[in-house]
């Protein structure tokens, strides 16, 4: 999964940007180490987060996910025959973050979503993700390398 495109690039770029401007008139030392200390974890943060989200595939459970957030969910739960490929052009389907990151070009976590129910979303673009509805009392969106071929992979193992 692509987690780094311009969008999100752009986006961490303007933050660090606008601290260091932020920061440019201040003559504490104390206080610009401070600040610096707490942006720079919460970019490593960031950065990590961004840096391991996988869709796994492996034996009876699908483990989408990495990091601080991370989905399982038992095959028998995926309701494939309901999984589909949006396009851009559809609203996209995420609600309200309920507790995850939502920059431009990246989110990663669990949303809210239509007919109340919760989503966990790791979408990296706009255009190709995929919705699989569950049982599991939540629904998965995600953005593959190869959406048509994870659809295929889906639906094979789901048989």
């Amino acid at each position: 999964m692509g987690a780094f495109n311009w969008k999100s690039i752009t986006t961490l770029i303007v933050l660090v940007s606008l601290v260091a401007l932020l920061l440019s008139g201040e003559n504490d030392r104390g206080f610009i180490l401070y600040v610096l200390s707490i942006c720079g974890l919460i970019f490593f943060a960031l950065f990590f987060q961004m840096h391991f989200p996988r869709i796994t595939l492996s034996g009876d459970v699908l483990v989408v996910g990495g990091g601080l957030y991370k989905a399982r969910v038992a095959l028998c739960q995926l309701e494939v025959t309901g999984a589909s490929l949006l396009d851009g052009d559809e609203p996209s389907g995420l609600g309200w973050r309920l507790n995850g990151i939502g920059i431009p070009g990246y989110c990663q976590g669990w949303f809210s979503g239509p007919r109340k129910k919760k989503i966990f979303a790791i979408v990296t673009r706009r255009r190709q993700r995929v919705y699989v509805p569950t049982s599991a009392g939540f629904d998965l969106m995600l953005t593959p390398d190869d959406p048509h071929s994870f659809l295929r992979a889906l639906k094979a193992e789901a048989d």
